[in-house]
C-alpha cells in the first residue's frame, strides 16, 4: 500500500483489531481506522433491554476495542443507565448478559463486547469450570459456531459467488459503508474507530490504541478527544494495553521473549498458569505456527 496507495485508507476489520491497527502505526505510513460492530451492536442491544427504539438513543462510547465503555446512554436526550440498572435487576435481562452486567455492577458502565468475549479479557469469570458454566453458558465457542450455526450462511455465500442465487444489496449497520459514503460524497457522520491514541483518551499510553468516537468527511476520519476515562474504566484497559504493546514489540522486532512475556501478562492466563507453563505453551504455539512465521 505504501508504493501502490500510499494515500489510501486501510479498514481493518480482522482482529487482533488493537495489535493489528497499533503495529501498523509504528511500522507503515498507512492510514488506517479499525472497525469493529460491538459499540453500534451493544448499543441496539441495551435499547431493546429498556424496550425503546434504537432510533431515538445517543451514546458516547471510548476505551480500546472490545472494552470500551458506554460513559453515556440516553434516550430522547434522558440518561438512561437510570433504566438499564433497574432492568438488570430482571432475572430474564441479567442472565442474557451476566458477565457484563456483573462488570457493571462494580465499574459503573457497561461495555462494549459481548459477555462471552468480554470474559475472556478478564481473570473473573473462567477460571474454573464452576464458573465459567455460571457466568459463560450456554457456551459460546467460535469454532463450533463456524461450522455448524453459521454453515447454511457460508454454503448461501457459495451459491452466490458461483451465480446460482442473486446477491441482496442491502445495507447492514457496519461502519465501513459508512466512512466510505462520507469520503466519497462529504457528507459527515460519526463512528467508533479504533486509532492510535495521540491525546485522546488521556490516562492511556500515548501512541496505544483506542477505541473511540470520530466524525467522518471527504478528509477522512477524526477522532475526537476523549479526556480521562473513569479512573476504574482506565484500569481495565491497561491490564490489556499492556498485553498488546508487548505483542507488537513481538511481532516488529522478532521477539521470542516479548511474545512469551504478552501472553504472561494477559489477565486470563496469568490467572491459571504459572509462567515456566506459560513459556511452554508458547513454545508449544510457535512449532505449531512454525511454517506461517518468520521467526
Amino acid at each position: 500500500m505504501e508504493e501502490l496507495c500510499p494515500d489510501a485508507l486501510l479498514i481493518n476489520y480482522a482482529n487482533p483489531m488493537a495489535m493489528n491497527c497499533w503495529g501498523m502505526n509504528k511500522a507503515t505510513k498507512i492510514r488506517n481506522v479499525g472497525l469493529c460492530h460491538s459499540v453500534q451492536g451493544t448499543a441496539m442491544q441495551l435499547a431493546r433491554y429498556i424496550n425503546v427504539p434504537y432510533e431515538e438513543v445517543s451514546y458516547w462510547v471510548a476505551g480500546i476495542n472490545h472494552q470500551a465503555f458506554f460513559l453515556e446512554y440516553k434516550h430522547k436526550g434522558e440518561a438512561a443507565y437510570p433504566r438499564i440498572w433497574e432492568d438488570m435487576k430482571k432475572k430474564e435481562i441479567y442472565e442474557k448478559d451476566k458477565v457484563r452486567f456483573e462488570m457493571m455492577r462494580y465499574l459503573g458502565y457497561f461495555i462494549t463486547e459481548s459477555s462471552h468475549h468480554l470474559g475472556e479479557y478478564v481473570p473473573y469469570f473462567r477460571t474454573t469450570e464452576e464458573r465459567r458454566e455460571k457466568y459463560c453458558t450456554p457456551r459460546w465457542f467460535y469454532l463450533e459456531i463456524c461450522q455448524k450455526a453459521w454453515k447454511p450462511h457460508y454454503e448461501r455465500i457459495e451459491r452466490q459467488i458461483q451465480g446460482e442465487e442473486p446477491i441482496e444489496i442491502k445495507r447492514s449497520h457496519e461502519y465501513g459503508i459508512d466512512i466510505i459514503h462520507s469520503m466519497e460524497t462529504g457528507e459527515p457522520c460519526r463512528i467508533n474507530g479504533n486509532v492510535e491514541n495521540e491525546g485522546l483518551i488521556t490516562n492511556l499510553p500515548e501512541g496505544c490504541c483506542v477505541e473511540v468516537p470520530c466524525l467522518v468527511d471527504k478528509n477522512g476520519i477524526h477522532p475526537c478527544y476523549v479526556g480521562n476515562l473513569p479512573p476504574q474504566c482506565a484500569a481495565l484497559n491497561r491490564t490489556n494495553i499492556n498485553v498488546q504493546e508487548l505483542a507488537v514489540k513481538a511481532a516488529l522486532e522478532k521477539d521470542r521473549s516479548a511474545a512469551v512475556q504478552a501472553v504472561m501478562f494477559d489477565p486470563l492466563t496469568s490467572a491459571l498458569l504459572t509462567p515456566r507453563k506459560i513459556e511452554k505453551m508458547v513454545n508449544e504455539m510457535f512449532k505449531a505456527e512454525a511454517q506461517w512465521l518468520s521467526f
